[in-house]
């Protein structure tokens, strides 16, 4: 890897700036959204959608007038945004009455019977719900795309680790006073559901279950980078005890303390598929982490042992309820085997084209039997769920989407070798010069450049 001499550097065009407000905006939307009983009501999740559309106009704008150059183009994302883009126009496209009235679900034809006037059918069976979810959708890849854009700086991807980190310990901690104090409110409101449970501002503690478990995998990871840090150096192992405890006294105690609120959280929301969940993500991270030179595998092997070892003690403290719900709860005593069994038929309907995405509640009344005693809003698999609402193919898209991007990370992880930006450098550009990397990737600042690369 060369160094573009002095006279030749490539620095960023006068007038452009890579817009820290959009990026902090960001960040202050994402931790912001759970406030509003997890953001579930129609009037919170649309206001999210409207300020994350705002925002991504003004990403848009700066890159159209020049004054910001994109950090990823569509030559790198393309597969991710096509599958996307198919699926949105086809749910879109689930919406219009202008498909074959072959295509329309047959509740229409009965309304038309049943009325003196026609009505415009459609493949949903509640276009509004639709198109609601259509919006919910794209406010994620929103979310998504500003997100990757702001991302790439490593200092960047590191500033959001650690907003997402105490956000989510202070809404753990707001749980837990609320948990201990026997306070069976959600802000200003009284519980209804999930009383002896703590969810925070959630409604649901599955759903806070998973927004702690994401916070702490965060958390681990910034753990994790301040002890590699500290043993970065060779020595004996009782010097790097030293120094991990050291570097955990003076940087990261507070990181100790977020991550022992959120685990402890997770502990009391009772949920056996978010503590699940969050232990295989813990999980998957250590073993990621210790498969590259990232991380030393021995020290991912003891944070792996301290794991164990505090949630071993938490469990013992208050997890009595988890154990006790895995013991004495069979999945053939519950209903949802029945549901899966019910949602499964229903898709052999429409396997093709669905039902209308963000309609299974509507969809699902047709399908129930005497032995399903519940409401079922959802269907307790979001595979099932999607494939009923959107059909196979686009359902298929849809998973492909993540799909394609965990294959991208996994990718990433493995030509990195965990060794940082460096040596990403080295892989991507060979024998290159950092002006000609930074315009095959975009937005590239050459001063943070020479501070960070290795000259070799």
């Amino acid at each position: 890897l060369t160094m573009v001499p002095p006279a030749t550097e490539t620095v960023m065009p006068a007038g452009r700036t890579d817009r820290p407000l959009l990026f902090w905006s960001l960040l202050a939307i994402v931790s912001l959204a759970p406030l509003p009983l997890g953001c579930v009501d129609a009037w919170s999740w649309g206001l999210l959608a409207c300020l994350v559309g705002l925002l991504v106009l003004l990403w848009a704008g700066a890159v159209a007038t020049g004054r910001q150059s994109p950090a990823f183009g569509m030559r790198r994302v393309w597969p991710v945004v096509l599958l996307f883009t198919l699926v949105v126009l086809w749910a879109w496209l689930q919406t219009r009455s202008f498909t074959p009235a072959a295509w329309h679900h047959p509740l229409w034809a009965l309304a038309d019977s049943a009325l003196t006037w026609t009505l415009p059918g459609s493949i949903s069976i509640d276009p509004f719900q639709t198109v609601s979810a259509i919006t919910r959708l794209l406010t994620y890849g929103g979310i998504f795309w500003l997100a990757l854009q702001y991302g790439r700086r490593s200092s960047r991807a590191h500033r959001a680790l650690v907003v997402l980190t105490y956000a989510g310990a202070i809404y753990a901690l707001y749980g837990l006073i609320m948990y201990f104090l026997g306070l069976e409110l959600i802000l200003f409101f009284r519980k209804t559901a999930y009383v002896n449970d703590l969810t925070s501002t959630f409604v649901n503690r599955n759903s806070f279950a998973t927004f702690a478990g994401i916070a702490l995998v965060c958390a681990t990871g910034l753990i994790t980078v301040t002890v590699t840090k500290a043993t970065a150096a060779q020595s004996s192992i009782a010097e790097s005890l030293l120094r991990i405890i050291e570097a955990i006294a003076e940087k990261g105690w507070l990181l100790v303390v977020c991550w022992l609120a959120l685990l402890l959280a997770l502990v009391l929301t009772h949920s056996r598929a978010g503590f699940f969940s969050t232990m295989l993500a813990l999980g998957a991270f250590l073993v990621a982490a210790g498969m590259t030179r990232a991380v030393d595998r021995r020290l991912a092997i003891g944070l792996g042992g301290v794991t164990a070892m505090v949630l071993t003690l938490f469990l013992m403290f208050n997890g009595q309820q988890i154990l006790v719900r895995l013991l004495e709860t069979s999945v053939a005593e519950e209903e949802r085997p029945l549901v899966y069994e019910r949602v499964i038929a229903a898709i052999g309907d429409s396997a093709t084209i669905g039902s209308g995405y963000g309609t299974f509640e509507e969809v699902f009344r047709f399908y129930r039997t005497a032995d399903i005693l519940g409401t079922y809003t959802k269907a307790h698999s979001v595979y099932l769920e999607n494939a009923l609402e959107l059909g196979l193919p686009a359902a298929t898209a849809l998973f492909g989407v993540l799909l394609s991007l965990a294959v991208i990370c996994a990718l990433g992880m493995i030509e990195r070798h965990g060794e940082g930006f460096d040596d990403t450098l080295r892989t991507l550009g060979g024998q290159r010069t950092i002006a000609q990397i930074a315009h095959d990737d975009g937005e590239f600042i050459a001063a943070e450049a020479r501070q960070r690369i290795t000259v070799t």
